[in-house]
């Protein structure tokens, strides 16, 4: 399971200094209303560039299981980031690991949440008329106990999956971030990017640069 994601990437050359710097996963947009949403021929030149350095994340929202299959396996992609309002049961057609966003603006239905067929969390701030890529804050000291079970430490009594942290996080806030919430891994998208969807190649590796030092202390 990888601890820092780069989302939202839209060309070959950003994926490839994100993973230089230490991102261990790169997330590819294929939803047609996101800034970052990328074609095919875009996401295999990605895909190209990662190699087998980093786990590449295929982003998808209320897209069938048939479909998500088909491009992930056309492209190889082995991972999926389910962003949308996927029905349990669609979740549970997709022959992939499933990392299922929960968009923390909303009331929690969390037996739905600890039942639902996935690998993993992510928290995400949400929004009116957004699936993600607000660049808006999420309280996180107060996810653990919003979201028992799902969020918060893994072990007993804490979360019972991997979960990774996103919303609003940037160079500047991601160590206090990790600090407060301490998740599993941390996601960012429009927190190092110079406009949306073009990538910021300094922000990238402080991103990095500041969220390893977050985890480092963390487990200290």
């Amino acid at each position: 399971m990888f601890r820092i994601k780069i989302c939202g990437v839209t060309r070959p050359e950003d994926a490839a200094h994100a993973v230089a710097c230490g991102a261990e996963a790169i997330g590819i947009n294929f939803f047609p209303g996101s800034p970052r949403f990328v074609t095919q021929d875009t996401a295999l030149e990605i895909v190209g560039a990662v190699a087998d350095r980093a786990e590449v994340v295929g982003v998808f929202v209320n897209e069938s299981p048939e479909a998500i299959a088909a491009l992930c396996g056309r492209l190889g992609i082995r991972r999926v980031q389910l962003h949308g309002d996927e029905p349990p049961g669609e979740a549970s057609r997709i022959p992939l690991w499933r990392m299922k966003a929960v968009h923390a603006d909303r009331t929690p239905d969390l037996p739905a949440l600890l039942a639902y067929p996935c690998e993993a969390f992510l928290f995400d701030a949400g929004g009116e008329g957004a699936y993600g890529g607000t660049g808006r804050e999420l309280a996180w000291g107060d996810l653990a106990g919003r979201f028992p079970g799902v969020a918060g430490v893994r072990g007993p009594g804490g979360a019972r999956k991997p979960w990774l942290l996103a919303g609003g996080l940037t160079p500047e806030n991601v160590e206090r971030a990790i600090l407060a919430a301490r998740p599993f891994g941390v996601d960012v998208a429009s927190g190092v990017e110079a406009f949306p969807g073009r990538k910021d190649p300094g922000k990238v590796k402080l991103f990095i640069e500041r969220a390893k030092e977050g985890f480092r202390i963390a487990e200290t």
